[in-house]
């Protein structure tokens, strides 16, 4: 599954970088508009619409239409049948919209967008994001916290790079996800799931489903019936062996994580994103074991849970997060704002209500720096407990 998805995000990318060149440079030709801040829009049947500048625009409509922005911010805008946008640029967006349509955005922070039958969508660029919806749709994000979804039966999502997320839908749909701490879900009969990182996970749902994930505490989770496949490695990237199982509700749980560990499956528990060995549940209360075999408690009410090293910190920790506090002094501030770790340990504590131990153990996974502006904050934290709630309130 994995060599599948290898040839698919090269295919995909090819799309962003090097054929958006040759596009671009022909769409050019046509374009009236040049310059920062530019518009250009062309409207019928074949039409064409180049624009070149930063925070510039393009926008086509028709079929066989085509559309082609350069610049950073840029935006580029496509409807109609077998239309075509294409968006370079940091902060580039591109949406394309029609059956057989294209959409391909490169650039930090871009995001490119494809609806319709067979279409296809790619972004390149950290926390860039791509998806695809209609059948047998095709979806690909490149780089780091980057996002892939892709929905309709038979369609294909891949996502690289660290704590990326790739997401597909759909009958016999597949996804694809490579990077440390990424992340790869599937649903829908017949699909399949892959996972490639330490601290990967891969899951699977619907009749005749199945999913892998390679890499240091890797973990997998199915449907009853599902194949789950999951290897073990050591902590220096040493691979120990592997087991591969059907979901049997016995030996092991639908819709429970396991890893594998001395050769055995051990399920596990990503409460707030922290990976858990869970040794025994007793009513709210599950007792666990950390990556270095120390006990913690993680404790659940209303949907809100909290981890501790003992049940009264957990307790603690969850009245924390369960009480009500006033971030308006934080809202909107400077993406220049520059604090230490511990700093911005409490203010991320504040806003979202992550529990202490969790917010530790984030840290210690981690060689942090002095100090951090919010701009490289938001990066860091992105994808962990709380993050979309802290987002919105410091922007």
């Amino acid at each position: 599954m994995t060599d599948i998805f290898t040839q698919d995000i090269k295919d995909l990318m090819k799309l962003a970088t090097e054929d958006f060149d040759k596009f671009y440079k022909e769409t050019e030709k046509k374009s009236k508009s040049s310059g920062d801040c530019s518009k250009s829009a062309s409207s019928g049947y074949y039409s064409t619409a180049a624009s070149s500048g930063n925070y510039s625009t393009a926008a086509s409509s028709g079929y066989y239409s085509k559309s082609a922005s350069s610049g950073d911010c840029s935006k580029s805008a496509s409807s109609g049948n077998y239309s075509t946008a294409a968006s370079s640029g940091d902060c580039s967006k591109s949406a394309s919209s029609g059956s057989y349509s294209t959409a391909a955005s490169s650039g930090s922070y871009s995001t490119a967008a494809s609806s319709g039958d067979c279409s296809k969508s790619a972004s390149s660029g950290d926390c860039s994001k791509s998806a695809s919806s209609g059948y047998y749709s095709k979806s690909a994000s490149s780089g780091d916290c980057s996002t892939a979804a892709s929905s309709g039966d038979c369609s294909k999502s891949a996502s690289s790079g660290d704590y990326s997320t790739a997401a597909s839908s759909g009958y016999g749909s597949t996804a694809a996800s490579s990077g440390s701490c990424s992340k790869s879900a599937s649903s829908g009969d017949y699909s399949k799931s892959a996972s490639s990182g330490n601290y990967s996970t891969a899951a699977s749902s619907g009749v005749n489903s199945a999913c892998t994930a390679l890499g240091y505490r890797a973990a997998v989770k199915g449907d009853m019936g599902n194949l789950l496949m999951c290897s073990e490695y050591n902590r220096e990237g040493v691979p120990l062996g592997g087991k591969a199982d059907l979901v049997d509700g016995k030996t092991i749980k639908p819709n429970c994580w396991y890893i594998v560990k001395n050769g055995s499956w051990v399920e596990v528990d990503f409460t707030d994103g922290i990976m858990m060995r869970i040794i025994s549940v007793k009513g709210n209360v599950k007792q666990c074991k950390d990556d270095d075999g120390n006990t913690v408690y993680i404790i659940t009410e209303n949907g809100v849970s909290a981890h501790g090293t003992t049940i009264k910190q957990a307790r603690d920790d969850l009245a924390f997060k369960l009480m009500s506090k006033d971030v308006a002094q934080f809202k909107g501030m400077d993406k220049k704002t520059t604090k230490t770790p511990q700093e911005w340990a409490l203010i991320y504590r504040a806003i979202t209500g992550a529990c202490s131990y969790g917010t530790e153990a984030f840290m210690q996974q981690r060689e942090l720096k002095k100090q951090y502006t919010l701009t490289e904050i938001l990066k860091e934290t992105k994808g962990a407990y709380g993050y979309e709630r802290f987002k919105e309130v410091v922007e």
